[in-house]
């Protein structure tokens, strides 16, 4: 795939984020509610590769404002050792852009027959983890045909802070929300200082990254 169609696909996150939220908010609500009613003590969320970075962020925004913990499903017990733990209290979020991972649906699979809420936040309506979950929040982001994430992954992120903010009843961090696609736009105007940096540092063969949170 060309350099120019990741371009493309990047250039597409804030529409992509303007009709996810557009689409998906009163879904949204409508399942916080019900997740609220359940009385959930925790979350475990099953993803793998960009997915399971949308599933870190989690991490934080659910213990942040939810007050809810966050654990990592391991889904070789479910699919290898038949050995898959009690999920009793918890919510089971399985993310998956495209929705075919096998073991993401079989960690869904398995909550939903142990009588647990389950929800599948994912880019494929007719998707094998779509059909598993008792919830599903559409990410709509349209056909991501490069390998690189991009507005697959920024709509998980949409996705989750806006299932925490209205587990939280939370108006002002809503709004706030309605935001970012116009703060992503005016991030994506600044490509050619982001090229200016970039000329800058090419030559370098070593990088240190620090940060937290």
């Amino acid at each position: 795939m060309s350099q120019s169609q990741l371009f493309q696909e990047i250039a597409e996150q804030p529409d992509a984020l303007r009709r996810f939220l557009d689409s998906e908010s009163a879904n949204v609500a409508r399942i916080a509610a019900a997740i609220n009613r359940a009385g959930v003590q925790y979350v475990t969320i099953a993803a793998r590769g960009t997915s399971d970075n949308a599933a870190t962020y989690a991490k934080y925004v659910f213990a942040s404002f939810n007050r809810l913990p966050v654990a990592l499903a391991t889904p070789s017990l479910y699919t290898v050792y038949a050995a898959p733990p009690r999920l009793t209290g918890s919510l089971v979020i399985g993310i998956s852009q495209s929705g075919e991972s096998p073991d993401i649906v079989a960690v869904v699979e398995e909550a939903r027959q142990q009588g647990v809420p389950t929800l599948a936040i994912t880019n494929s309506a007719d998707s094998p983890l779509a059909r598993a979950a008792d919830q599903l929040i559409l990410q709509h982001a349209g056909e991501e045909r490069t390998i690189a994430a991009t507005k697959t992954y920024t709509t998980q992120l949409c996705a989750l802070a806006l299932l925490s903010f209205a587990l939280a009843d939370d108006s002002a961090r809503r709004r706030e929300l309605d935001t970012v696609p116009d703060a992503v736009a005016r991030t994506l105007a600044l490509n050619d200082a982001a090229e200016n940096a970039a000329s800058r540092w090419a030559i370098v063969t070593t990088m240190l990254v620090i940060g937290r949170g």
